[in-house]
């Protein structure tokens, strides 16, 4: 029997679309965007690009928030031999571009985990492509939006989608690079503008295009500690922690009672709340993150390395909790991404038990009517310390005390 990739739980249905005379389909995923049907703002700016970019002027194309690919993969059909880049700050989303460009026989796809243009420097395409992610924010649009046209060649093209209610803004940061709008087209609740090159920008290979930050929160206390932490656009808990982050924290003292924490990992860390706070009561342990959202994780070590100054320091990175490596951990924390019609309670205990160490503590925050199932769930090795619950969510924690081998293993 084959393997089984472990992306494809994620996968809900595979749709066809039809671009220049290209029959495509293309998978979607119940995690990513539009997980029903490919969203009408990328068939309006496919539809935009069609009427207004010639055959034959198309050399290379770049899809910036890529997601499943397929603003990327349909350009890279329909102007065939141009050579394709995709990128998102989704790691899932960049293994479904992957996965989409190999499925329509796109050869040679480059496909980047990265914020938006970071790290490009002097790369110009031909194309560009965006279906703009609204919720962004709105100064790291305007900047970003400013700073897309710099990345076209000479006789190069930009497309991009907004919803409606932002749509005059971003034709406004467009122009305010200098690049003209040469074309435009209307949908019920979107808008797509077709432009020309703009002002050459220069691009910060550490994610501030679009860790923007927006507030700072001081005098947060763990212990007799004081720190401070900052918030950035695009991620929750930029003004204050959630309800399971308190709820975490809380637990955390549970759990590291009489545990000498010397590397702790946390999973889905968010803006890095949690693992400020860890890495303020844990003085001198290794900090990992662990996360599909490359911005979390920028976040999260930058907060990381302000609330601890010189003590913890962030450790590794990893994009998905397999990568994490075994028997390294004191302490794991996690707030699951809890995915509708995708049932991953099981890799998180598997996760578990493969990373602690023996007597390490594992803590868990969620929303209180998944913490059943989970526990329901849990195997045998783990035992639970503590469980509270705050407002719609919950949190446990167990230690760990070693999986039971059989003499036949």
């Amino acid at each position: 029997m084959a393997e089984m990739n472990p992306i494809d739980i994620y996968v809900n249905k595979s749709v066809p679309l039809k671009f220049k005379g290209q029959e495509m389909s293309f998978e979607l995923s119940h995690a990513l965007f539009s997980s029903f049907d490919i969203d009408a703002g990328s068939r309006l700016l496919l539809k935009l690009v069609a009427k207004n970019v010639e055959d034959g002027l198309v050399g290379s194309i770049l899809d910036v928030g890529s997601g499943v690919g397929v603003l990327g993969v349909a350009c890279a059909r329909g102007y065939p031999g141009a050579s394709l880049r995709l990128r998102d700050r989704d790691a899932l989303a960049c293994a479904f571009s992957e996965r989409n460009a190999r499925r329509n026989k796109v050869r040679g796809a480059t496909v980047d985990r990265a914020l938006f243009l970071d790290g490009l420097g002097s790369e110009r395409f031909d194309l560009a492509l965006c279906n703009v992610p609204a919720k962004a924010g709105p100064p790291v649009l305007d900047r970003f939006l400013r700073d897309l046209p710099g990345v076209l060649t000479d006789s190069g093209r930009g497309a991009v989608v907004v919803v409606q209610t932002i749509a005059e803004a971003a034709a406004e940061s467009i122009r305010g690079s200098g690049a003209e709008i040469v074309a435009t087209e209307r949908g019920p609740g979107h808008t797509a503008l077709l432009f020309a090159r703009g002002g050459a920008a220069a691009y910060a290979d550490d994610g501030s295009s679009y860790a923007v930050e927006r507030s700072e929160r001081r005098g947060l206390r763990a212990g007799k500690s004081v720190y401070a932490i900052k918030g950035y656009w695009g991620l929750p808990e930029f003004d204050t922690s959630s309800f399971a982050t308190e709820l975490a924290v809380e637990l955390f003292e549970h759990a590291s009672a009489g545990l000498l924490i010397r590397r702790a990992a946390v999973v889905n860390p968010g803006v890095g709340a949690l693992a400020s706070y860890v890495g303020v009561r844990a003085k001198g342990a290794t900090i990992d993150l662990c996360g599909r959202d490359s911005l979390a994780l920028v976040a999260s070590a930058r907060n990381l390395a302000l609330a601890t100054r010189s003590g913890s320091e962030p450790g590794a990175a990893f994009a998905f909790q397999a990568d994490l490596p075994d028997s390294a951990y004191d302490l794991l924390v996690e707030f699951p991404d809890l995915t509708p019609r995708v049932d991953t309670t099981g890799d998180s205990w598997e996760t578990a038990a493969r990373v602690l160490k023996r007597g390490g503590a594992f803590v868990a925050s969620m929303p209180s009517t998944a913490m059943d199932r989970f526990e329901r769930r849990r195997p045998k090795g783990f035992t639970r310390l503590a469980e509270k619950k705050k407002k719609g969510f919950a949190c446990a924690a167990w230690r760990f005390d070693g999986l039971e081998v059989s003499a036949e293993a």
